[in-house]
């Protein structure tokens, strides 16, 4: 696909996005996230733009099922452990290797939290996430000292780490496994494809949550544009900008597509209705 790219700064501007808390509201269960069809011709538009990828911690089948959007460049699930290029699907050798010490761990979790009201396991191919949105206020610190205990009991508890999101934790191999790293290997790609050095792309990272934070840092740090969504966390870059919420984010997009399709130049838009952290 040709995209249109224009401006008075020769770097060509890629976008990453993640979905749950940045595309989508969180919901109360995971399988309850939706976009709306005039989201997904959104995406579409953008996508004839200029190359859109979106990296998300759901698992592959499930965020591909999830997003019709035929123009998209590329696709991430279980946070970067599985890639999709235009029509080409790898698989993180990390991941690879350890997705038979996660099915373990998961038939353990899975004794422990069954018990517990509210609780869901969410087992992913390479990753685990255990959502307590739904356990009482009183029942979350018990269940996480619980699982803590396990995991750190667990004879392959090495090879994985424990990440906390808003209401999750994310069990995942520790090992190379991240978005910022899955936003350098789709860069890589661009740049095989189009001859384009991977310095000479202008990166725009979407996120919200402290599986993002790293990857809108990343951005920033490769000399492009990080954008948090909500209360800005410990540890976010300076550089970094906000956007207070899902539905100021659509505004961007949508501020973004008509921009490109005027010839004009996506860092127009760093200045405005987006706040410095």
């Amino acid at each position: 696909m040709t995209h249109s790219f224009s401006g008075r700064d020769s770097r060509r501007p890629v976008l990453f996005l993640d979905f749950d808390g940045t595309l989508a509201p969180i919901a109360p269960r995971p399988d309850e996230a939706r976009l709306h069809p005039h989201e997904h011709t959104l995406l579409e538009d953008l996508g004839a733009l200029l190359p859109v990828f979106v990296i998300s911690g759901r698992a592959f089948p499930d965020i591909e099922s999830r997003l019709s959007v035929p123009t998209l460049s590329g696709l991430s699930g279980d946070h970067g452990a599985v890639r999709r290029f235009r029509d080409r699907l790898t698989v993180h050798p990390e991941a690879l290797a350890s997705r038979e010490a996660l099915a373990d761990l998961a038939s353990l979790l899975r004794e422990r939290t069954r018990v517990v009201p509210g609780a869901l396991l969410e087992t992913k191919e390479f990753s685990l996430s255990l959502h307590y949105r739904g356990v009482e206020p009183e029942g979350r610190a018990p269940l996480l000292m619980g699982v803590e205990r396990l995991f750190r009991s667990w004879r392959e508890r090495d090879r994985f780490r424990i990440f906390e999101g808003k209401m999750v934790w994310e069990i995942r191999p520790a090992g190379g496994v991240t978005k910022e790293e899955t936003m350098d290997y789709f860069l890589g790609l661009l740049s095989g494809e189009t001859g384009v050095s991977p310095g000479d792309f202008f990166p725009v990272m979407v996120g919200d949550d402290t599986t993002d934070l790293a990857a809108v840092n990343h951005a920033v740090i490769l000399g492009g544009a990080g954008f948090w969504v909500g209360n800005p966390p410990e540890g976010l870059d300076a550089g970094a900008m906000r956007l207070r919420d899902c539905a100021e984010v659509w505004i961007f997009l949508s501020r973004l597509r008509d921009l490109l399709e005027r010839g004009g130049d996506c860092r127009e838009l760093l200045g405005s209705p987006v706040r410095k952290v």
